[in-house]
């Protein structure tokens, strides 16, 4: 395909569209890194890092699986509906969260190990809220194809997160500083796609009816039933190594493991989050699945080996420079869990054509089988040397999203046999 055509090729000016504004997104972070990393230590990101992580996994059945689901449906009416009750599922657990953090503070806090955080857990229910119902109206922007808006709020979510976190003089403390600056950009960032949608689709709240919304949520009841299960599992998957190093290790371990997971990931998360959106929507119409699979799948890849290779060889010396003499230690993590950040990196680009093909059981199904893997590793390997530890979780785990890679296509296969 010449450049010309590329250019005039839908898929790629929706890519390109969402992938300017979140370029601007991440280039803030990545300008912000050096510096945060020399006013935070390690210690600091590593407790904010445990914070965080358990707001990813709590935000995923925030919105009851049915953030996916919104782009799926002919009429926008019924998508509409569905969003309205993914809101609503996003704020009954929002309130829960708040119960749960009252009734159990006490141990809640005592997972963390600095005094600050018997005051930043409060926020916990306000993250959720925020994180699941953002991801919802994010969805329906992707319906409706407004790639530049979306990637906008991306960097107006950055922004407001790094300048905050930029004021550090400001805060009692490093963790303080740090959670002030996340939950800061993702106020604003919802703040942005809720006046616009408002601006928008007001006019469709009258013709809103709870009756309805059951109907829509139990005609896609899959989502929540596999899809929800399986991204919960996911994401605690991803954060994994958070809870777990948490427990076995030092928060100072955890902050070095988070930054290096942070920039190495960096340049692979502006693609994926362009890709990915548009990707599910592209998928969800193509007429030729399995080659727009194979060649969206090695393409990504390939593109990870690419990025990633300076690390491979000169991680430590990268980090030191970059980030500070003090985190010459996240350099050497980095360069251990190169693999499967490539592999995951890869499979998660493709991973919602399990949702478009109807088969997320399989999806539950391999979390399981990774979660029960990479969790009896951590705990068999609780007293070897650490690096050790990770290269085989790394090694492990790219097999297995290989093995997941591969599963997709043969489904993708299956479903056009079954077409014809």
């Amino acid at each position: 395909m010449g450049l010309p055509n590329v250019l005039k090729n839908d898929f790629f000016r929706n890519v390109f569209a969402l992938f300017k504004g979140n370029a601007i997104a991440q280039a803030i972070t990545l300008v912000s890194i050096p510096i945060l990393t020399r006013i935070y230590t390690p210690e600091e990101f590593g407790m904010i890092a445990l914070f965080v992580s358990m707001v990813n996994v709590f935000a995923i059945a925030a919105t009851g699986g049915y953030d996916l689901s919104i782009v799926l449906p002919k009429r926008n009416g019924e998508a509409f509906h569905i969003l309205v009750g993914s809101l609503l599922i996003a704020f009954t657990l929002g309130l829960i969260c708040f119960i749960v953090v009252w009734i159990f503070f006490t141990p809640l806090t005592g997972m963390f190990p600095d005094s600050s955080y018997k005051s930043i857990i409060w926020l916990l229910p306000l993250a959720v809220f925020l994180t699941g119902s953002h991801r919802s109206i994010y969805c329906w922007f992707n319906r409706k194809r407004a790639y530049s808006f979306m990637g906008n709020n991306r960097v107006v979510q950055n922004a407001a997160q790094t300048g905050v976190r930029l004021y550090r003089n400001g805060f009692s403390n490093g963790s303080w500083g740090l959670v002030a600056g996340y939950i800061s950009g993702l106020a604003l960032a919802w703040s942005m796609l809720a006046v616009q949608l408002f601006r928008k689709e007001s006019w469709r709240l009258k013709y809103i009816s709870f009756k309805s919304i059951q109907r829509v949520l139990r005609e896609h009841k899959n989502f929540p039933l596999f899809l929800m299960p399986m991204g919960i599992l996911n994401t605690f998957s991803v954060n994994l190594l958070v809870f777990g190093l948490s427990i076995i290790t030092t928060s100072t371990t955890v902050g070095h493991y988070e930054r290096a997971t942070r920039v190495i990931s960096f340049p692979l998360a502006l693609i994926s989050s362009s890709f990915g959106s548009v990707f599910f929507e592209k998928m969800n119409r193509t007429p030729n699945r399995k080659r727009f699979y194979l060649l969206s799948y090695f393409g990504n890849l390939a593109l990870a080996v690419v990025i990633l290779f300076p690390i491979a060889f000169w991680g430590e010396a990268i980090f030191a420079f970059v980030l500070g003499s003090d985190w010459r230690i996240a350099g050497k993590i980095a360069r251990v869990i190169i693999p499967l950040t490539a592999f995951s990196y890869a499979t998660e680009c493709i991973s919602t054509t399990f949702s478009v093909i109807k088969k997320n059981q399989l999806l539950l199904i391999w979390q399981v089988v990774y979660l029960m893997l990479a969790l009896g590793w951590l705990i068999g390997a609780k007293n070897m040397d650490i690096y050790f530890t990770l290269s085989i979780f790394s090694i492990g785990g790219s097999f297995l999203y290989a093995a997941l890679a591969l599963i997709g296509y043969l489904e993708i296969k299956k479903s056009i046999t079954i077409d014809r």
